[in-house]
């Protein structure tokens, strides 16, 4: 009955040992059979079967087994595919079965490596690395946690130090005993008032622990999860007392959360911890021990006593110290010391590193956590965000100049392949491009006009070559039977004019014009192939302009009327085609005919297109965040301004940088780093 906790443990280990030992060597079975099956299907029955099929005769050593040679591939294929998919298979079918060992051994791995990663890259262990220090951050939290615990402090405090601590603690526990529970680090930022919080706590679970949500609730239900709450003063004051109703009503008893407000009154029951500000005795003691590395700040104590008073969490002295440990600095508050004095010893340019800081605390600001995303998230999260200028070189340089190249690329495909009569009508109906054009505050020209040819280019690049595709496709059907042609070409007239009037009627009286030109020329290779051109690059316009106008409805200004001289551009294209040997063709009416009819699917296709929204939003995000994003954020990472995988170091800083005027301070930035000596750098670690 009295079993020593040594003994038992003991012989848990002995039996995790002989199943760790079973798993491997039917691993290892597992590969040699997938290695055997695999290579008997691939490189004996499958070269068997293809000569079979290609009129060959099976291998004479088959005999009369030649008839299984198909069953045979069939069967060993399947049985590949199943040993290949074998992990996966298991895992899928281990994640419904809440009670598995394996479940809670993954889960403990994963806590255990998350936690790991977010102590080695937060700013107290970046402090410790680089000074040989740490504030002392108390009390320690209990680790039998039998009512709500709140851990109260003032920001920067230590909270997330001290939780971080806790959840290590209890992975250790866990770990030894299977009937402990396991603790889970959740970030209440990331939590929107109008989702409903179950559900949004087994999203967490699943998204960063791989918990499946069927597993998560069975283990909620038994109590076996340790729930530690953080940054709940990154939700507002009205959603915080919000959820701590939902956190009550989950009936989990053991709960820690993290705050520097009063909200956690409204818990029925609680414990709090708080945690107290540093003593002027213990910075003193932080900064001697750091000797000549801080003399600089000790220098700045004795100039500016009123600084003592700044240093009261872990987090202001942190900050300082990292500004410090390089030389001299000139204080501008704790948060601009720490950002000047770390971009100012950067490796990039100042302006850019500020603007792209700034434009990714807001990001992260909005979507309420501290990562610094080293791609763009959906257009809604940052579009606001950027400024006139960029929206002018876009809108009245990038995008009218892609239309005038998408027209004249248009017009000298359709003069060579179809004749300039066909090229001067497809000019003329350039100007039906619908609603193209958007009013925005005129910016730098220079920058304007290279916008303006790249958008040129590409527009000319990607509708020729969509032109001269859906021509040739569509011109194949001339060489099938002419039934085929006619009937293709009435059914596509009537889907495009009901797509454009939404009436039968005029669908069908639509339709009758390419029949009776038809009943001249017959379903010519030319009608065909306008038909075509047609389709391809009314179907790209009518997507770009779509896109456009989606963008365009982000940024909450009405587009203006449509672009009266795209026609000159088509003539351009016009005359490059004559320039280029084409000719004015005597009977043109299949091809003007099939290229109207394609055209007209241009209204069809300009709609909100979403995805192509996307791809046309993200030139407006490069004055902020510009193509050398990664190089900017490894910079900002070597210089302590992001940590832990291009985090911010904590939600002060991230609403500092959101908030700051990007021109001002990175003036301040080019000062200070002009008035460095050239041995004073500092190092980039």
């Amino acid at each position: 009955m009295g079993e020593h906790p040594g003994e038992g443990h003991l012989g848990g280990g002995h039996l995790d040992a002989r199943r760790g030992c079973g798993s491997r060597l039917g691993r290892t079975a597992r590969l040699v059979a997938l290695a055997a099956v695999g290579g008997v299907t691939c490189l004996v029955l499958v070269p068997v079967a293809i000569n079979a099929a290609t009129g060959g005769s099976a291998l004479p050593v088959l005999g009369p087994h030649a008839r299984w040679l198909w069953p045979s591939l069939v069967g060993l294929s399947a049985l590949t595919a199943c040993l290949a998919a074998w992990d996966r298979i298991g895992a899928l079918l281990l994640r419904r079965r809440p009670a598995h060992p394996a479940n809670r051994r993954s889960a403990l791995d994963r806590v255990e490596r998350f936690v790991r990663a977010r102590v080695a890259g937060s700013l107290a262990e970046q402090v410790r690395l680089k000074l040989g220090v740490a504030p002392a951050v108390g009390p320690r939290l209990p680790t039998r946690v039998r009512h709500p615990l709140v851990v109260v402090g003032e920001p920067g405090s230590g909270k997330t130090t001290l939780l971080l601590r806790l959840a290590e603690a209890l992975l250790a526990r866990a770990a030894l005993d299977p009937l402990r529970p396991i603790p889970v680090v959740v970030d209440l930022g990331g939590w929107r008032r109008d989702e409903d919080f179950d559900r949004w706590l087994l999203r967490v679970l699943a998204d960063r622990y791989r918990v499946a949500a069927r597993v998560g609730r069975a283990w909620l239900r038994e109590r076996n999860l340790v729930l530690l709450f953080d940054d709940l003063d990154g939700l507002a004051p009205a959603d915080r007392v919000e959820c701590l109703a939902w956190i009550t009503a989950l009936n989990v008893p053991q709960v820690v959360l993290c705050t520097s407000g009063d909200e956690y009154e409204h818990l029925p029951r609680y414990d709090v911890v708080r945690v107290e500000p540093l003593s002027r005795t213990a910075v003193g003691d932080l900064v001697d021990a750091c000797g000549p590395r801080l003399a600089g700040l000790r220098d700045e104590l004795e100039k500016n006593p009123d600084l003592w008073d700044e240093l009261r969490t872990p987090l202001a002295f942190g900050l300082l110290a990292l500004a410090y440990r390089a030389g001299r600095a000139e204080y501008r508050g704790v948060l601009d010391t720490y950002l000047v004095e770390s971009a100012a010893r950067g490796a990039e340019r100042p302006d850019r590193t500020v603007r792209a800081l700034r434009f990714l605390a807001r990001i992260a600001r909005r979507e309420r956590d501290l990562l610094a995303r080293s791609r763009l998230p959906a257009r809604h999260v940052w579009l606001d965000f950027v400024g006139p200028e960029v929206v002018w070189r876009l809108f009245r340089r990038a995008v009218p100049g892609a239309l005038a190249g998408a027209a004249a690329a248009l017009c000298f495909v359709v003069g060579v392949r179809l004749g300039l009569v066909a090229a001067a009508v497809t000019a003329a109906a350039a100007v039906l491009v619908p609603r193209s054009a958007f009013r925005a505050t005129r910016g730098d020209a220079r920058r304007g006009n290279l916008w303006a040819a790249t958008g040129f280019v590409v527009g000319a690049v990607v509708v020729g070559a969509v032109a001269m595709l859906g021509g040739a496709l569509v011109g194949q059907v001339a060489r099938w039977p002419a039934p085929v042609g006619y009937g293709l070409v009435v059914v596509v007239t009537l889907l495009v004019a009901h797509g454009v009037t939404r009436d039968r009627y005029w669908a069908v009286v639509c339709a009758l014009v390419p029949a009776g030109v038809m009943v001249l020329t017959g379903p010519s290779p030319e009608l065909l192939a306008g038909l075509g051109t047609g389709l391809g690059a009314g179907a790209v316009t009518g997507g770009f302009v779509g896109g456009l106008r989606e963008v365009w409805s982000g940024l909450r200004v009405r587009p203006v009327a449509a672009l009266p001289w795209l026609p000159v551009a088509g003539a351009v294209g016009v005359g490059a085609a004559a320039l280029a040997g084409a000719v004015v063709r005597p009977s043109a009416w299949g091809a003007v005919t099939g290229l109207l009819v394609g055209l007209a699917v241009a209204p069809i296709a300009d709609r909100p297109l979403h995805a192509v929204a996307e791809v046309l939003a993200r030139p407006l995000a490069l004055d902020e965040f510009p193509l050398r994003r990664k190089a900017i954020l490894h910079s900002a990472r070597d210089r302590v301004l992001l940590v832990d995988e291009h985090r911010f170091p904590h939600d002060l800083v991230r609403d500092h940088l959101a908030g700051c005027d990007p021109v001002e301070l990175a003036a301040t930035v080019e000062r200070r780093r002009a008035g460095l000596s050239p041995s004073g750098s500092g190092p980039t670690a």
